[in-house]
């Protein structure tokens, strides 16, 4: 397995597809920094290539779906503006203190001024984009923090989980899993949440019950004897432990889903579309599962992937549920 680890850093081992040219390609070059490759055609073309290694991490459209922001392995948020002229990109500096920096994850406020991104840094960062700066850094987490999200319509309430099993200064802490946290997605009535972990779960929590210190010490010992890395070796057995943590304040636990390789995201069904019944989530082995809410039951498996399923999104009133997958599909 380490050698596996090492050699996928240091040695090609996938093909990814980039780009085609009408004529033959005669040369090509990274940069000595390697942020640019410029390629040389027949056709007297040079093609300039920003190399963006990791890729983009989130993506979030602003409540008006005007514009569209984006974060990557870099120190700026980028706004994209959907119906305007040209391909304009504007970049929020978050100005961190690492030298390297990501956002794991992004939410942007009710009336689309105030951007949230949780960052591998242990942080919260709010840009406000009326002023044209960051206007907060929170020293949230001990370790990365993989996602973010608005808890009510209003924006007031903001929910982010991360590696480190819970910090004790925010309001209110909601405590169960046995390691890190991949995702949230709240309901949006400011009272429940669905989450994601590499402890193989999702999980359903009430934002009115959280946990006692009981509850949080659990978790924090849980996660600290984690030693294992999702990202290439298979889950533990002890991660399939089925016995609740003492103190664990979620209200329903939902199995059957591997959270491997990539930050799993699991998304509730809107009220609209599926009355709200209903919690799917991406997994490692392809395919898309679909909970039952209230009985914790997987209604549904959907094996059309080919590889690790990263994301799922239900429409806002039909019912109907898109994937996305690290395949390329």
């Amino acid at each position: 397995g380490e050698k596996s680890r090492l050699g996928s850093h240091f040695l090609p081992n996938h093909v990814t597809f980039t780009d085609s040219y009408p004529q033959k390609a005669f040369c090509g070059l990274f940069s000595d920094d390697g942020s640019l490759f410029v390629s040389a055609c027949q056709d007297h073309t040079l093609r300039l290539y920003e190399c963006r290694g990791e890729g983009i991490l989130d993506v979030v459209f602003t409540p008006d779906a005007a514009h569209c922001l984006y974060s990557s392995w870099s120190d700026y948020v980028h706004v994209y503006d959907i119906y305007g002229d040209g391909d304009n990109h504007t970049a929020l500096d978050l100005r961190p203190e690492e030298r390297r920096f990501a956002v794991f994850s992004l939410a942007v406020g009710p009336d689309g001024r105030e951007v949230v991104g949780g960052a591998n840094d242990g942080c919260l960062y709010i840009y406000d984009r009326e002023v044209q700066r960051r206007v907060l850094r929170v020293e949230a987490h001990e370790d990365d923090v993989n996602a973010v999200a608005l808890g009510d319509a209003g924006g007031q309430l903001l929910l982010s989980g991360g590696d480190d099993g819970g910090r004790p200064r925010p309001v209110g802490l909601l405590a169960g899993h046995r390691d890190g946290i991949t995702f949230l997605h709240p309901r949006g009535d400011g009272r429940y949440l669905a989450s994601n972990s590499k402890d193989q779960t999702a999980k359903l929590w009430d934002l009115r019950r959280p946990a006692g210190p009981a509850g949080l010490a659990a978790a924090r010992r849980a996660v600290a004897r984690q030693s294992w890395d999702y990202r290439w070796q298979r889950a533990p057995r002890r991660a399939m432990a089925t016995a609740p943590l003492p103190g664990d304040s979620s209200l329903m636990t939902y199995r059957g889903h591997a959270v491997l390789h990539t930050l799993l995201r699991c998304r509730l069904s809107p009220p609209r579309g599926g009355g709200g019944a209903y919690l799917g989530t991406g997994c490692a082995s392809g395919a898309v599962l679909v909970y039952d809410v209230l009985t914790g039951r997987a209604v549904r498996r959907l094996a059309n992937h080919g590889a690790c399923v990263r994301d799922v999104c239900w429409h806002p009133h039909e019912g109907t549920l898109a994937s996305a997958s690290v395949g390329g599909a």
